[in-house]
């Protein structure tokens, strides 16, 4: 039954996801007809208009980005990547930040209802992060590095974290980079800044290495206390 349940609410989220980006498709059309014949001397104009979007458009991409990070296997890359072309780096990190928030609170208690955590105690991310000291700063790490599947950092945050106010701290914390870095190159993209996207993209992977040299370190701290 839970099987048939996920199965149904997965094609749910996706059929919702559709509809939204099939909404913002018709809404941004005249954008997307400049950007296909854009000519550098248009760039201004094409600025203006994604950029005179109002709340209703920005409602659509917050549901989108919550949906696509709160569904098991799905990416909110492109839709994080939107917010910040569409409303710049620092409203665009805002509605990537909350809805990354939201759409991890809602994946955590679906995997509870739909899921038994106990399974994923002998993957090597639950071994590796509960080999750690400090439980939280190996959450958030994992948090942080987005080829780590959402759904497995959520299931270890449920084993490790009872309270709820602990789970939420490594979310809070960890979806922050990320969440940046898509609003800035989004918005690099829209000014098509070579640098600044190169930029992003030199981001993502120091990002990537510290949260991966924090994982090593806070292990090897951890076999080093244990031998004193």
């Amino acid at each position: 039954m839970k099987r048939i349940t996920r199965i149904l609410l997965f094609i749910l989220g996706i059929i919702i996801g559709l509809l939204v980006l099939y909404h913002l498709y018709l809404s941004f059309l005249p954008e997307i007809k400049l950007l296909i014949h854009f000519d550098p001397h248009n760039e201004k104009i094409l600025v203006e208009m994604v950029r005179s979007h109002g709340l209703e458009d920005l409602i659509f991409l917050f549901a989108l980005n919550t949906i696509a990070v709160a569904i098991p296997g799905l990416s909110n890359g492109i839709s994080s990547v939107l917010n910040g072309i569409l409303y710049g780096p620092t409203l665009g990190f805002i509605v990537n930040w909350i809805s990354g928030i939201l759409g991890q609170i809602i994946l955590l208690f679906g995997l509870q209802k739909l899921y038994n955590p106990k399974r994923f105690e002998h993957s090597k991310i639950y071994k590796l992060i509960m080999d750690q000291k400090y439980h939280q700063l190996g959450l958030t790490a994992g948090y942080m590095l987005p080829f780590i599947p959402s759904a497995t950092v959520a299931y270890i945050n449920d084993l490790v974290n009872k309270p709820f106010k602990k789970r939420i701290i490594p979310i809070t914390i960890g979806v922050i980079p990320m969440a940046f870095l898509y609003a800035y190159g989004g918005d690099s993209i829209l000014h098509f800044n070579l640098k600044r996207i190169f930029a992003s993209v030199a981001g993502f992977l120091v990002i990537a290495i510290i949260a991966i040299l924090a994982l090593i370190v806070l292990h090897k701290i951890k076999k080093h206390v244990k031998k004193i």
